[in-house]
């Protein structure tokens, strides 16, 4: 007899996002005069983003609206006519698109969603994955294959674009992946993706007869001169095509957890189409996703005031993604792409700069001990192994880009903040650390 009762693929569940919150609340323990900046999770309300106005009117109407429909349960797969109003705005956006409200699918936020689909795949079917790539899709695909994830390479050297050879050559070696996971804007490296780059994504997927998953939440957060092209309308009859989208990051609302799911085109192959089946049937177990934002997401994002809200919001994040990029790249140890999408940044280590031997000098001897304790396992990624220090020492709480699977050193960082001058300071302060940390061995 089995004498664990823990499942046999339970280490592969990594999320450094949240794992770093542990070491720095401990720091805050043994030195409570350490303020922490927190640049790790990408929560507006944490920076201090106002909820829009017109979102809390909403919300209390709904609240008392006197039949009391959100208190209760939605339909399994989502409250019917907010699912008939997904598939007119896919059609709206995508004029090729044929997506029905029984196509639509909601969760309780895509964390939740994505769960569920890694869930549902056939034991031996592989989805291929973005490096980096956001730790709770490669914590699940290899949880549910019980093996290390596949990846392609997003290529820092090109704006962190798909690398389209390394998406071939991965299909070519692995004839059990079954889809292409695309994050498109990108979590964690800010890009947003090309038309050229997508439609040839399209192609291959098509090529190999397999489908295309396409992590949207981002999708109207694109700015400095970008644009978010539609998929959907690239892959309209050709590829399978599963859109991932929610209400969470363009409207400062992540604790709504409100998700949902398009399948599009999944009738071209029968085990695509079965396969979606599986997704909505599995869906049916969870009773219903959260009801109350599902209920408003079209009267708010119809509202007359959210176009002027989502460009003020862009502007902000547009205008923070040029000062960090530009405060980073005075440091000549570092490799910086400018955000153009979502509200992150992965500025990488140049070849060779980081060594075992780094440190920082953390005055604190409490602090110091335990940072010397943590990063003493001689596995331990070098980029882990810098933002260890850096937090120790500057109190600043950044995510090592090996926690999202990234094959070069560097780490992830958000462009929220909301106050200049400490955003400023914060970045001055960080490039400063890189400087004493990568000389400390020289």
């Amino acid at each position: 007899m089995n004498t664990s009762y823990t499942h046999k693929n339970v280490d592969r569940l990594s999320y450094q996002i949240r794992e770093i919150v542990e070491v720095a609340k401990h720091i805050e323990t043994l030195n409570p005069e350490m303020n922490i900046t927190w640049e790790n999770i990408g929560d507006p309300i944490v920076k201090n983003w106002c909820v829009p106005g017109f979102l809390k009117t909403l919300l209390k109407e709904e609240i008392d609206n006197p039949t009391d429909r959100s208190f209760g349960y939605a339909h399994s797969r989502g409250i019917p006519e907010v699912r008939a109003w997904v598939a007119a705005q896919a059609q709206k956006m995508s004029p090729s698109c044929t997506l029905d409200a029984d196509d639509v699918v909601f969760t309780s936020g895509l964390g939740s969603a994505i769960a569920i689909m890694y869930q549902m795949f056939d034991a031996g079917a592989r989805v291929l994955l973005p490096s980096p790539t956001y730790p709770t899709h490669a914590s699940f695909e290899a949880f549910h294959a019980g093996r290390e994830p596949l990846f392609y390479q997003l290529d820092p050297e090109n704006n962190w674009q798909p690398d389209i050879s390394s998406i071939e050559s991965q299909l070519d070696a692995h004839p059990e992946i079954a889809a292409i996971l695309i994050i498109n804007p990108n979590n964690p490296t800010g890009t947003v993706h090309t038309k050229e780059v997508l439609e040839k994504i399209v192609e291959i997927a098509k090529k190999h007869g397999i489908m295309i998953i396409s992590d949207e939440v981002y999708f109207r957060m694109v700015y400095d001169g970008e644009q978010h092209v539609q998929i959907t309308e690239l892959a309209a009859g050709r590829v399978p095509l599963i859109v991932m989208r929610g209400l969470s990051k363009d409207i400062p609302w992540p604790g709504g957890r409100c998700g949902w799911l398009e399948f599009h085109n999944m009738a071209l192959q029968e085990r695509t189409l079965q396969y979606a089946k599986a997704v909505k049937q599995r869906i049916l177990m969870e009773v219903c996703a959260t009801r109350l934002p599902q209920q408003i997401t079209p009267a708010l994002y119809d509202h007359p005031e959210f176009p002027a809200w989502i460009e003020e919001y862009n502007k902000g994040l547009e205008d923070n993604a040029h000062a960090i990029s530009s405060i980073l790249s005075t440091s000549p140890y570092l490799t910086v792409n400018r955000t153009k999408g979502a509200f992150y940044m992965m500025p990488l280590f140049k070849e060779g700069m980081l060594k075992p031997g780094q440190t920082l000098p953390i005055a604190h001897d409490e602090v110091r001990k335990f940072i010397e304790e943590k990063v003493a396992d001689p596995d331990m990624p070098l980029d882990q192994r810098f933002v260890y220090y850096l937090l120790g020492y500057t109190g600043i709480c950044v995510v090592p880009a090996s926690g999202f699977y990234s094959g070069r050193s560097g780490f992830r960082l958000t462009t929220l903040e909301r106050d200049p001058k400490k955003r400023d300071a914060t970045y001055t302060t960080l490039v400063d650390a890189i400087d004493r940390y990568v000389t400390s061995s020289v």
